[in-house]
């Protein structure tokens, strides 16, 4: 029988742009080092949960390990990306989060990546892998990253 773990996370990154509509915001995606599982593929952040950390710290942690950013604000997602782990014959749970970052925000990417994007909503669904992915883009994008009363309400920080 399979387990199910709850060790990772998802971060979405999007800014706002000065002088563009509301609705024009930015995803940061992320592609993996070709060496790297997955590799060549893009990704939002994606990280570990570590003994006795909150889901919530692990987001903000991974963001900036991963990217060297620090969130203006971060929401719950109100999503949880859910797979099969073939390999270690587990159900994979893990919650996503969004993170407004600074427009201007300089990113350092990690070890694990050779490269960024900073991609509007079709462009991002476009490159990401996976449909969990996807829907999790284009939910942050009507919910949150628009702004709007709705989105408050998920706001953690």
């Amino acid at each position: 029988m399979p387990r199910i773990v709850a060790d990772l996370v998802d971060v979405y990154v999007f800014r706002r742009l000065p002088q563009r509509p509301a609705h024009e915001v930015q995803f940061l995606l992320l592609r993996r080092r070709e060496d790297a599982p997955l590799g060549g593929t893009w990704h939002a952040v994606h990280g570990r949960i570590l003994p006795n950390e909150r889901a919530l710290d692990a987001a903000a942690r991974e963001l900036l390990e991963q990217t060297g950013l620090v969130p203006q604000k971060l929401y719950s997602a109100d999503y949880i990306a859910q797979f099969y782990d073939h390999a270690s014959d587990a159900i994979v749970l893990a919650p996503a989060f969004a993170a407004l970052v600074e427009p201007r925000a300089a990113v350092r990417l990690s070890q694990a990546h050779d490269d960024y994007a900073w991609c509007d909503l079709d462009e991002a669904v476009a490159r990401l892998l996976w449909t969990s992915q996807r829907w999790a883009v284009r939910h942050i994008h009507a919910v949150i990253a628009c702004g709007g009363e709705e989105a408050e309400y998920y706001a953690l920080t």
